[in-house]
């Protein structure tokens, strides 16, 4: 549907920002599906982040008049290579930025539903869809993230959909699909790029609702997620995933909790946690997993940041 100069006015303008980093099929699978939102008042921006397969030429082609495409020289990792889509979208004076995975797939009416929701509650500082597997494109990979002491979880995670998370709530967190507010990110801050990749969705929002500002879970806008196709493995059997889980959930603690809280989650992520971890790495025959968990705990500690070769 064409969208009229009427429909742009009266509409906030949204920015959507993602990162490539090998993923071009994804990309471009992802591109289409945006394209057939209903929402008028939108641009998109990706990052390209040091890709080893060349994408610029066929983009430009097929969807350069659509979107924006910024190319990193090198890998600055998923919460750095998001920032600078972040900046340029706060360049373009958009009201809201809408970050995600480039491994996804969207309903079309998803963006039009979270605009709505953010309007009318403006105490919200980010709001979030339902995000389904791809397959079974049914059942639900987040529903937005309760906190633990052990790090965030996704709520309702490899549940069939039978309506159990279609009550539109407030939230600990929201991971991956992200409609944030631009004043709140000029207020808190960006990504926290010493991360590099995993939780710096949940640190911001930790940081947001510290603040006072609430997280919101909207289920009547629906994205589908393929799941670590980025990182090439299952999470579970990622040592990557492993590492950076077990590293930044440190990290995100001693950013934003005292000392004596950020204590007590170093004795538990290293004894109590650590078990459960050790032999589940164990049952699944990953059992070299176990020193990539204590290694992002002791460089935690160390404080060491932003990217590790593992």
């Amino acid at each position: 549907m064409k969208k009229t100069k009427k429909e742009f006015k009266s509409q906030p303008k949204v920015s959507i920002v993602f990162v490539n980093w090998d993923g071009k099929k994804d990309t471009f699978e992802l591109l289409n599906s945006l394209k057939k939102i209903s929402y008028p008042n939108y641009d998109v921006i990706i990052v390209d982040n040091g890709s080893s397969e060349s994408i610029e030429e066929e983009f430009n082609t097929k969807y350069g008049r659509y979107a924006t495409l910024i190319l990193n020289k090198k890998n600055l990792g998923l919460a750095e290579g998001t920032n600078i889509g972040i900046r340029e979208a706060l360049k373009r004076k958009s009201k809201y930025i809408l970050t995600m995975n480039n491994d996804m797939h969207v309903d079309k009416k998803f963006l039009t539903i979270l605009v709505e929701k953010m309007e009318k509650n403006k105490e919200v500082a980010v709001a979030g869809p339902k995000i389904y597997y791809s397959n079974p494109s049914n059942m639900i990979w987040s529903a937005g993230c309760d906190y633990h002491l052990w790090g965030f979880k996704s709520r309702h995670q490899n549940e069939i959909d039978q309506r159990q998370a279609d009550k539109k709530e407030f939230v600990d967190g929201i991971d991956c699909v992200l409609m944030m507010r631009s004043k709140i990110l000029e207020k808190i801050g960006l990504l926290d790029k010493d991360f590099f990749i995993m939780d710096e969705f949940t640190e911001w929002c930790l940081r947001a609702s510290k603040r006072g500002w609430k997280l919101l879970f909207v289920p009547d806008s629906k994205v589908w997620h393929k799941v670590s196709s980025n990182l090439g493995k299952s999470e579970i059997g990622s040592k990557i995933s492993v590492y950076y889980w077990s590293r930044n959930w440190l990290l995100d603690i001693k950013k934003n909790k005292n000392f004596l809280y950020f204590f007590l989650i170093l004795i538990l992520h290293s004894t109590v946690f650590a078990i459960y971890r050790s032999l589940k790495y164990i049952k699944n025959q990953q059992p070299i997993l176990i020193k990539y968990y204590y290694k992002g705990i002791l460089d935690a500690i160390k404080g060491k940041k932003g990217q590790t070769i593992l």
